[in-house]
């Protein structure tokens, strides 16, 4: 399985690499081959979808405020 989690941190970490590189080819071949890393991938996909179809909503002030100062945080 390690060879998995060092492809999936590839993947992670090479999201700009061209979709035509060696990189790109040896992932591809990995997840025909890997059914482990080939859910995995199915399940990024499937939650940014979620998130990609759900709207942005404008949090609360008072829940802002309170966030930002449980967290420490400057507000902006």
């Amino acid at each position: 399985m390690e060879c998995c989690e060092k492809f999936l941190e590839q993947i992670c970490t090479d999201l700009s690499e061209n979709i035509d590189s060696k990189l790109c080819q040896q992932l591809r071949e990995h997840l025909e081959e890997c059914e482990v890393c080939r859910r995995e991938v199915e399940s990024l996909r499937d939650t940014v979808h979620v998130f990609q179809c759900l709207k942005e909503k404008a949090v609360p002030r008072d829940i802002h405020e309170r966030l930002h100062k449980l967290l420490n945080v400057p507000d902006a």
